[in-house]
């Protein structure tokens, strides 16, 4: 679908009227949302303003880039367990101690450096 919308916004951008014209017939726009194939077919019209962007198949494969980004959680993947009890936790101050319980709640691992003088 990615290499459909980037060859859509190319042709669109470009103004080439039978590469849009053979990608609206594609099998893969009838699943474009309305406003992305009214903005194709104005674009084939060439009723579209001369420095006008295809924003809307823009904005499409940024949504559609950004979906495909997402990783959903697999029973099989093993879960990250916390170290047991921090280096800060260790450390006798209520800031730090405060800081790694909210750390620890969250279900964050934090990395502990030790500092040079």
């Amino acid at each position: 679908m990615l290499a459909y919308l980037d060859a859509l916004i190319a042709a669109l951008a470009a103004r080439d009227m039978m590469e849009i014209d053979r990608l609206i017939t594609h099998p893969l726009a009838r699943i474009l949302p309305p406003d992305v194939r009214d903005e194709a077919t104005v674009f084939l019209s060439g009723h579209a303003d001369p420095l006008a962007a295809p924003l809307r198949a823009m904005r499409l494969r940024h949504q559609t880039a950004e979906l495909l980004r997402e990783v959903p959680e697999v029973a099989d993947r093993p879960s990250v367990e916390p170290a047991a009890q921090p280096l800060a936790a260790r450390r006798p101050g209520r800031e730090s101690h405060v800081a790694v319980r909210s750390a620890q709640g969250a279900g964050l691992a934090q990395m502990e450096l030790s500092l040079s003088a």
